[in-house]
């Protein structure tokens, strides 16, 4: 099915790029999140979702 594809020079590149991208953004987060300290995981698990007020 991607054989049928035909790529012009850059647009070569543009996918892998845009792949690499994203996975790099995922490791991070994903180190991050482990790495992250108790006290921390309790402050953000406590943080409200919607707003309080009902005005």
């Amino acid at each position: 099915m991607f054989k049928r594809v035909i790529y012009d020079g850059w647009t070569y590149a543009v996918p892998i790029v845009a792949f690499v991208v994203m996975f790099t953004v995922f490791c991070i987060t994903t180190i991050r999140a482990i790495r992250m300290s108790r006290n921390e995981r309790n402050h953000l698990s406590h943080l409200p979702l919607e707003n309080q007020n009902n005005e």
